[in-house]
């Protein structure tokens, strides 16, 4: 489900109580399951201690590649998982693309504005507000400008003016047969080439649309010049660069629900303005961390997102923020569905147990 826009009131939350049949894992577990009525909603909640010798959370994506989706428990076992939460918005029923950032093993495969919820190598987490900018320099020597302007990390596009840059995670290969493509691998253009080109792997595309090809910014290009791709993550409303190289593996999605133990839902600092999905009274899924660190996946029957955050808070979470909603609603766990998704999904979020 793509991100919409919400204008409603916000909902206060009174009571918290098990639900009969409540399903309890020891206290010494490092994951831990509840099944909770909070007032008059089942709220399925999984609490992990990521902090746990050989505990892991990180997001995924389905098939290993953007575009293709698979049930949550095919996720789940791609990536040998215990448990997992659906993942970030995406175009269902279409071209399956996400509309989340998500970043993997220290680079981003895909920019959005949102929530971000970074993942650290020692159980560490942020959250925030933030966007990502691409650059991209191509070390032409015989001209003064590096500079790419690339538009889009891994989008499908057909805009003849664009600069695109297409990792694996887009495919196998480009697919404008109009675009000029200049392949980069460990660091420096291999090949330069018109139309559909292979992806390296370890490396990258960089795609000129067929207008932008035709101009000069082409001519700067050429086999053996060094390329630097950076993505720098931005935190938003003020766009000031926020340090993130602690944090290898983020998700994007949103809005921001609960900050430092608070309730705050701006949805347009995030530039979700789109209407109808923060304020319709569905199916939803929240990810969070708790005041001690430990990460918390929501699973809620029926709210819109005031009342979304305000079950979070009441369940004691210090941050968390909207996943993707409605037929994508899924939590999986030990083996089964606590929520069983109506919908294949295209990215996820899963807990390791190396």
């Amino acid at each position: 489900m793509l991100p919409f826009d919400i204008h409603s009131q916000p909902y206060a939350t009174n009571t918290v109580a098990p639900a009969v049949g409540a399903h309890a894992a020891r206290s010494t577990d490092p994951i831990v399951t509840r099944s909770l009525t909070v007032d008059g909603q089942t709220v399925q909640e999984l609490v992990i201690d990521l902090r746990a010798p050989g505990i892991e959370a990180k997001p995924a994506i389905a098939n290993d590649q953007l575009g293709t989706t698979a049930t949550l428990a095919e996720i789940a076992a791609q990536n040998h998982a215990v448990a997992a939460i659906n993942g970030t918005f995406f175009d269902a029923g279409s071209d399956n693309f996400p509309a989340g950032a998500l970043e993997l093993n220290g680079a981003f495969v895909f920019n959005a504005s949102g929530t971000l919820l970074g993942f650290g190598n020692s159980g560490q987490t942020t959250m925030l507000r933030a966007k990502e900018s691409l650059s991209l320099d191509v070390l032409d020597p015989s001209s003064s400008t590096s500079q790419m302007w690339p538009w889009y990390l891994n989008r499908l596009s057909t805009d003849p003016m664009r600069v695109d840059v297409l990792t694996p995670y887009f495919g196998p290969k480009t697919r404008d047969p109009h675009a000029l493509v200049a392949e980069v691998t460990g660091g420096k253009v291999t090949s330069v080439r018109r139309g559909e080109a292979p992806i390296p792997p370890g490396g990258y595309d960089i795609e000129l649309g067929a207008g932008e090809a035709a101009t000069s910014i082409a001519e700067r290009v050429h086999v053996g010049d060094p390329a630097v791709l950076t993505d720098t993550v931005l935190a938003l409303p003020g766009q000031k660069p926020v340090p993130f190289a602690a944090y290898p593996n983020a998700i994007g999605a949103g809005p921001m629900l609960i900050d430092n133990g608070r309730m705050d839902v701006e949805p347009s600092l995030e530039g979700l303005d789109a209407p109808d999905i923060l304020d319709a009274e569905t199916l939803r899924s929240v990810v969070g961390t708790d005041r001690a660190g430990r990460l918390i996946f929501l699973t809620i029957h029926e709210a819109n997102v005031w009342q979304e955050a305000s079950i979070a808070k009441s369940l004691g979470l210090w941050n968390a923020m909207n996943l993707d909603g409605g037929s994508s609603v899924g939590l999986w766990y030990d083996g089964r569905y606590l929520t069983t998704p109506k919908r294949a999904l295209a990215t996820a979020i899963v807990v390791v147990r190396n």
